[in-house]
């Protein structure tokens, strides 16, 4: 699944914010807590340990980082169990580019997972609310969505 919002800061700011594997707690209003394991934070390799609160604790390990491309990757390493919906094999991708429109002012994040789930369906929820709680709290921090041409 892919999701996508459009953000009212330069690539530049938003991909600083985003690359901080150990920030999302900042951002996210559906993680209570973060703390990396095996770090630094920008260390391919490094896990951070989420606190979702009554959605519990998952690890993530940071696997891939890319500054050129502005490209952030981590899958789902360890999380309860016996895992929700029968979820497997969590990869995520994150990639902040710059606004076609207005390449000087906005940008776009794309926020990507593939997973294997027994229970598809609320699968793609779950994780869509924790994207949209991203974004919001990405959107409230950096400003809001640019204005429409």
């Amino acid at each position: 699944m892919t999701a996508r919002t459009p953000l009212a800061a330069t690539a530049d700011r938003v991909w600083a914010l985003v690359r901080d594997f150990d920030a999302m707690p900042a951002w996210n209003a559906s993680v209570l807590s973060s703390r990396i394991e095996d770090g630094p934070a920008d260390r391919v390799g490094c896990r951070r340990v989420l606190d979702f609160g009554a959605g519990g604790v998952w690890v993530h390990r940071l696997s891939g980082l890319s500054d050129d491309d502005r490209v952030l990757q981590y899958r789902i390493v360890d999380g309860p169990q016996p895992s929700p919906m029968g979820l497997r094999d969590y990869r995520a991708r994150m990639r902040v580019s710059p606004s076609g429109h207005d390449p000087g002012g906005a940008c776009e994040l794309e926020w990507t997972a593939d997973f294997g789930t027994d229970e598809p369906d609320a699968m793609r929820e779950r994780a869509a609310q924790v994207f949209e709680a991203g974004f919001a709290g990405l959107r409230a921090r950096l400003g809001g969505p640019p204005s429409t041409p």
